[in-house]
C-alpha cells in the first residue's frame, strides 16, 4: 500500500481545484437498454433511482428500482413489472421512509396503457399496487405526496375525451384510493409534464397545449386549487412549437419553469426559462442554446436564490449528444455551463436533479458512451460549480448563446371535466437483479463510512472517520492535510467547544449527543510536484449507543 504522508493545516496550500463533496460518476446496467428517469436523495444520503430495464426482469420492459449509497453503492435493486412494457417515469421517497413510483404499464390495467403507483417499503417490497386508466391509452409524468399524506398524480389521457388527449390529474389517499379526478383540455391534444403543490394547498401544473395559444402548440401553465378547480390558466409561446416540462414555486410565491421553444433562440430548440409572477404574469425570460438541437427538461430553484438548468445538448459536447447542466443566476445570467458524455448519446432525463444536502447536485440518466450494455443508468454527483475531478475526461465546457424574446401570456378558458376512473388491483412481486456497476471516476479525496467505536476504555462511543486521497491518471498524492472539521446538529447548527471531536492521524472520532448530526472535512491533498487538490466532503453521522 503506498504510504501517504498526513500534514498539518498550517501546510502552504496552492488549490487548483475546490469541490464541495465527494463527487462520482457511475454506470449501472446489463447487455441491454437501461434507462433513468427520475432521482431523489433519501433521508440516509443516499439516493433512489427509478427507470426501465431491457437487461433484467420478467417482460419487454420493467420498472426498475436501485437503493444507492452516498457513494453510488447499490443497496439493493429490484424490477417490477408483468410481461409486456412497463416504465417507471418517477419515484420519490415517502414521509414514512419509503418510496412512491409511478408509471406506465402495458401488462395490467383496464385498457392499452395505464397508470401504474407502486408503493414501496424502505426495502423495495410491494405494500400496496394499482392501476388507474380507461380503456384506451393514460399516461404519467410525475407523482408527488402531498401535505395530507397523500399524493398528487399528473399525465395525460386519450380514455375520456375523443380523438385526442387531455391533461388528467389524479388526487390520491395515502392507500391509492381516489380522491378526486380531472381532465382538463380542448379541441387537440393536451399534455401534462409536472405537477407541485403550492405552499397555499393547491397545486401548479406545467404542460403543453395544441388546443389554444399563439403557435402550432404552447407552453400551458394552470393553477388548480385542492380540489382541482382551476384559478387561472394561461398559454406562453411565440408562432411555432413551444413547451413546458417542469416548474417550480419560487421563494417569493412566483413560479420558475423549464420550457422548450422552437420559436425563439439561437437555433434549432433552445432552452427557454421563464420566470412568473404568482399570478403567471411574465417576471423575466431568457433562451439558451446553439446553433442545434438544445432540449430542456429541468429548472430548480438553488439556495442562492439562483437556479439550476438540465437538459441535452447537440450544440456542445464531444458526442452526438451530451447531457447539459447550467447555473443561473436570480435574474437568469449564467454562471456556469458544463457538457457530460462521451462520442454516443448520453442524456439526463426529466426530471433527474436534486440538490446535496450540503452542496452541489445528483444527476441521473442514460449513457450510451459508458457502462455494460447498449445503454446504461448513469448517476454524476457534481460539485456546486458542476465538477466531478479535473482527471474526468468527459466533461466539458459550452458557450449557450443568451437571448431575450419579449412574449406575453394568453388567457385560456377552459373548465375541468370528471372522469370516472376505477383503481385496479395489480399483484405482481418484486424481482432481484445484479446490474454490472463501472465507477467513471471519482473525487481523489474520500471520507469513509462512519462506524461506532469504542473510546478510551470506559463504555464511550464515538463515530470513527477516515480521511484518505486517491491516486487518479493525473496524480499520485504524497501528502494530506485536514484543514478543517465542522459538526453540525440535527437542526444544522454548526457545533463549537472542545470535545466534539480529535482527531488523530488520518483519523476523526466525533461525539454527537442526537440523532441527525453531520459532518464537513475540508481537506487537501498534494503530488511531490507541489501540484494540490482541495476538496469539501460531509456525511450524516450515527447515533452511537453506550
Amino acid at each position: 500500500m503506498k504510504r501517504i504522508i498526513l500534514l498539518g493545516a498550517f501546510f502552504l496550500i496552492f488549490t487548483s481545484f475546490m469541490s464541495l463533496n465527494a463527487q462520482w460518476a457511475r454506470t449501472y446496467g446489463g447487455s441491454d437498454e437501461d434507462n433513468a428517469y427520475s432521482i431523489d436523495q433519501t433521508s440516509d444520503g443516499g439516493y433512489i433511482v427509478a427507470g426501465y430495464t431491457q437487461s433484467f426482469g420478467v417482460g419487454y420492459k420493467d420498472f426498475w428500482v436501485l437503493k444507492l449509497s452516498s457513494t453510488g453503492a447499490i443497496e439493493w435493486e429490484q424490477t417490477y413489472g408483468g410481461s409486456d412494457e412497463d416504465v417507471a417515469q418517477f419515484i420519490q421517497q415517502t414521509s414514512d421512509g419509503g418510496y412512491i413510483v409511478a408509471g406506465e404499464t402495458w401488462s395490467f390495467g383496464a385498457g392499452y396503457c395505464d397508470i401504474w403507483v407502486l408503493k414501496l417499503s424502505s426495502t423495495g417490497s410491494i405494500e400496496w399496487q394499482q392501476t388507474y386508466g380507461g380503456l384506451y391509452r393514460d399516461y404519467v409524468r410525475l407523482i408527488q405526496q402531498t401535505s395530507d399524506g397523500g399524493y398528487i398524480v399528473a399525465g395525460y389521457a386519450f380514455s375520456f375525451v375523443t380523438r385526442s388527449l387531455d391533461i388528467l390529474i389524479l388526487k390520491l389517499s395515502s392507500t391509492g384510493a381516489i380522491d378526486w379526478q380531472r381532465t382538463y383540455g380542448g379541441t387537440y391534444n393536451d399534455f401534462a409534464w409536472e405537477i407541485q403543490q403550492t405552499d397555499d394547498g393547491g397545486y401548479i401544473v406545467a404542460g403543453q397545449t395544441y388546443s389554444f395559444g399563439a403557435g402550432s402548440d404552447d407552453a400551458w401553465i394552470l393553477k388548480l386549487s385542492s380540489t382541482g378547480a382551476i384559478e387561472w390558466q394561461q398559454t406562453y409561446g411565440g408562432i411555432d412549437r413551444d413547451w413546458a416540462s417542469t416548474i417550480r414555486q419560487t421563494s417569493d410565491g412566483g413560479y420558475i419553469v423549464a420550457c422548450g421553444t422552437y420559436s425563439f433562440g439561437a437555433g434549432d430548440w433552445d432552452f427557454w426559462i421563464l420566470k412568473l409572477s404568482s399570478t403567471g404574469a411574465i417576471e423575466w425570460q431568457r433562451t439558451y442554446g446553439g446553433i442545434d438541437r438544445d432540449w430542456s427538461q429541468t429548472c430548480l430553484p438553488t439556495s442562492d436564490g439562483g437556479y439550476i438548468v438540465t437538459g441535452y445538448t447537440e450544440s456542445f459536447g464531444a458526442g452526438d449528444r451530451d447531457a447539459w447542466v447550467f447555473k443561473l443566476s436570480s435574474t437568469g445570467a449564467i454562471e456556469w455551463e458544463r457538457t457530460y458524455g462521451g462520442i454516443q448519446g448520453d442524456y439526463v432525463g426529466y426530471p433527474t436533479i436534486q440538490h446535496e444536502k450540503y452542496g452541489g447536485y445528483i444527476v441521473a440518466g442514460y449513457t450510451e458512451s459508458f457502462g455494460a450494455g447498449k445503454m446504461d443508468v448513469w448517476v454524476l454527483k457534481l460539485s456546486s460549480a458542476g465538477d466531478i475531478d479535473p482527471c474526468c475526461g468527459f466533461i466539458g465546457s459550452s458557450y449557450a448563446v443568451v437571448s431575450y424574446p419579449v412574449i406575453s401570456p394568453q388567457d385560456t378558458y377552459i373548465s375541468d371535466q370528471d372522469t370516472y376512473i376505477f383503481p385496479q388491483d395489480t399483484s405482481i412481486g418484486p424481482q432481484d437483479t445484479s446490474a454490472i456497476v463501472s465507477l467513471l471516476c471519482q473525487a481523489s479525496i474520500q471520507l469513509s463510512e462512519p462506524e461506532c467505536v469504542n473510546i478510551g476504555g470506559k463504555g464511550n462511543k464515538a463515530n470513527k472517520i477516515t480521511v484518505s486521497a486517491v491516486d487518479n491518471n493525473c496524480h499520485t498524492w504524497a501528502y494530506l492535510t485536514i484543514d478543517k472539521v465542522e459538526i453540525f446538529n440535527k437542526g444544522g447548527r454548526l457545533v463549537k467547544g472542545k470535545g466534539v471531536y480529535v482527531i488523530k492521524g488520518s483519523d476523526i472520532y466525533v461525539y454527537p449527543e442526537g440523532r441527525g448530526w453531520s459532518i464537513c472535512v475540508i481537506a487537501t491533498a498534494t503530488d511531490s510536484s507541489g501540484n494540490s487538490q482541495t476538496e469539501r466532503i460531509c456525511k450524516s453521522l450515527l447515533k452511537c449507543k453506550k
